[in-house]
């Protein structure tokens, strides 16, 4: 799948995501909007007959609103009753009718004094199969109304919670939307998972293929040369050619022992050979074998040694590789004279191992990636820059099979520093 092919199921899907979220939402609202009317005219219907049984008890049959029931918010009604009100008979009524109607919700009733102008009884009625609460205080504030009239206002604190329990069905089905979302979602990570490790591959395979391309050519047309009778008589030629082979044999080696030392490298792990290492030693040992190669740079290598303890338990081996492919990477990835400083010091029980180079930097994107098999920092031409991209790969799995860890700071254009933490032997 190419990339603007990627990029159109992409945009696709998301569109599809999101048109099935909004249809979900809307369907999921016009039922809760069913259920909260179907409330309110149970509801409705209830306080109705209270108010007539109110009279009725009261012996005040004439009730001259034609319509004594108002629903000031979605869960709060008035209902005003010409009369006088019994705090008592509310309850019962409003108990009775409620449990008639099926409305099985806690509820909280206060009666409006017309001649005092204020709420002067309130109260909360829990619901037998509902009860969280053992005193009968409301806790809801009435609110002053313009109503000049004796009324009583009825509040169902949980009725959202209410309403919703009875979608327990379109929940399920949610649930069950989003899971298959979900799916969805990790079968497109995995996609660009896919397409980035094929990227990944494609980049390997070309480097790999350069590589090799370059020296069997050298070989081939070298081996070509020597093959001629008249080269028998130009022995400096010979040696030339003969020096060529040997150098681009070396080439080749070096390539596949590269590739063969990252190969199985969680088996090279389990066999380290841990000793004790002087890890100041080891540095001068190597700054000294990487002297011809600085001086060929016209660059220079600075070593300083701060740490008072720099015995580890480390392989020898891999440990030199470890700061041999940091020197590498420092001088391949660097446009001028290389000048890197290597240091180490004692930091809590970690010895600390500084290689900081100045090339060309890697940027914050990069430094996410440059620990990862394979991957390689552009820089423009794929070629430029020798390599397959397990240098960094091979140290991050190295310092962590000797129990440290590694750290990368960079700004492009300012170089990169690596830091190794290894615990040192106390």
């Amino acid at each position: 799948m190419n990339s603007k092919t990627l990029r159109i199921f992409v945009a696709l899907s998301v569109l599809l995501l999101g048109g099935v979220i909004i249809v979900q939402y809307y369907w999921f609202r016009q039922a809760y909007d069913i259920q909260d009317r179907d409330f309110d005219q149970r509801a409705t219907s209830a306080l109705r007959v209270v108010c007539k049984r109110i009279l009725e008890f009261n012996k005040n049959p004439n009730n001259k609103i034609i319509d004594p029931v108002e629903r000031v918010t979605s869960n709060y009604y008035t209902v005003q009753v010409n009369d006088t009100i019994n705090h008592m008979i509310l309850e019962e009524f409003l108990k009775q009718e409620f449990a008639h109607n099926d409305i099985r919700l806690n509820f909280e009733f206060g009666i409006y004094d017309c001649l005092k102008d204020n709420i002067r009884y309130t109260s909360f009625v829990c619901h037998s199969e509902n009860c969280d609460r053992s005193d009968s205080t409301s806790n809801y504030h009435f609110p002053d109304l313009n109503i000049h009239n004796y009324y009583f206002g009825v509040h169902f604190p949980d009725k959202k919670l209410f309403l919703l329990s009875d979608l327990d069905n379109w929940f399920v089905s949610s649930a069950i939307l989003l899971v298959v979302m979900a799916f969805f979602v990790y079968a497109l990570m995995l996609i660009f998972k896919q397409k980035r490790l094929s990227e990944i591959q494609n980049d390997f395979i070309n480097n790999m293929t350069h590589e090799f391309k370059t020296p069997i050519s050298t070989i081939s047309i070298s081996s070509e040369v020597l093959m001629k009778p008249e080269i028998v008589n130009t022995p400096e030629r010979l040696l030339s050619y003969a020096a060529i082979i040997r150098k681009e044999a070396a080439r080749l080696k070096k390539n596949v022992d590269t590739v063969l030392q990252t190969a199985n490298i969680a088996q090279k792990i389990d066999k380290l050979n841990f000793e004790e290492v002087d890890i100041n030693e080891l540095i001068e040992d190597l700054s000294v074998n990487c002297e011809p190669l600085f001086k060929e740079k016209k660059g220079e290598l600075i070593v300083e040694l701060k740490a008072r303890n720099a015995l580890i338990k480390a392989d020898r081996l891999h440990f030199t590789n470890i700061i041999h492919n940091l020197i590498d990477n420092g001088v391949k990835y660097c446009e001028q004279p290389p000048i890197i400083k290597i240091t180490s010091e004692n930091i809590g029980n970690n010895l600390v191992i500084s290689i900081r180079d100045n090339g060309i930097g890697i940027s914050d994107r990069d430094q996410k990636q440059v620990f990862n098999k394979f991957f390689r920092v552009h820089t423009g031409d794929i070629h430029n820059v020798k390599g397959f991209g397990l240098g960094l790969y091979y140290v991050k799995e190295m310092v962590e099979g000797h129990k440290g860890r590694i750290e990368l700071k960079s700004k492009i254009g300012e170089g990169c520093e690596f830091r190794l933490f290894i615990p040192y032997i106390a």
